[in-house]
């Protein structure tokens, strides 16, 4: 059942999301207006956002350094930055990073934007919060568009984030990522492991098509 959702989802839910996104469109949430630019993850298309956004709402960030990587539309930068974090926000797709700073432009905050694949042009520092809605289908990202959705192959984006992250960190770092039932939980927990890495469910929420979203704080493994 798993593999047959995952193969509707790039058969059906991925081009539908890409026919969608050949326009701007726009976007509402809790007083936030956004613009999503054509091939940008559109952030109410899909429930990873606002389970993101929902548990930020109670979390305390002012005058915290916070790295949303992957910040596609920016909608989850502009309310951090609302909520009075440093952020700085980064994106392998040049588009998602203009979306991004038009968006927090709009709405009256400030962010650092940073064109970067994963860490590789994030100035060193240690962050306070790092979130991460991260791509997980196996597959190889055949334009921009594709790298809100595709991992590679070899889930070189895992092996990559897990790699690099160690730089980035302090000790107090809550590192905050969503995940869905849907992808192959497995092999991603596995690559984290062997890099120092555990996983532990914060909340979970049933989404439709017997799916299920979790919220997981990433810590560095006692045994390190």
């Amino acid at each position: 059942m798993q593999e047959l959702i995952k193969r509707a989802a790039g058969k059906i839910l991925i081009p539908f999301t890409k026919w969608y996104l050949r326009k701007q469109r726009s976007f509402n949430y809790n007083g936030i207006r956004i613009v999503v630019s054509p091939g940008v993850f559109h952030p109410g298309l899909f429930s990873s956002t606002l389970f993101l956004l929902r548990f930020l709402e109670n979390q305390n960030l002012k005058n915290l350094s916070l790295l949303e990587l992957g910040c596609g539309s920016g909608l989850i930068s502009v309310r951090c930055a609302q909520k009075g974090a440093v952020v700085t926000s980064s994106d392998i797709s040049i588009s998602a990073l203009r979306n991004a700073e038009r968006n927090a432009v709009s709405n009256d905050v400030v962010i650092t934007p940073v064109h970067s694949d994963l860490f590789e042009r994030i100035a060193l520092q240690r962050f306070d919060w790092i979130i991460i809605n991260p791509p997980y289908y196996a597959k190889d990202a055949a334009d921009e568009s594709e790298f809100a959705w595709n991992c590679g192959k070899d889930f070189e984006y895992f092996r990559n984030l897990f790699s690099q992250l160690p730089s980035y960190l302090h000790d107090n770092t809550f590192i905050l990522m969503v995940l869905t039932k849907g992808c192959d939980l497995s092999t991603i927990f596995s690559i984290a492991a062997s890099h120092g890495f555990v996983f532990t469910v914060i909340e979970e929420k049933s989404v439709p098509f017997d799916q299920k979203d979790f919220l997981y704080r990433i810590s560095v493994s006692s045994s390190e």
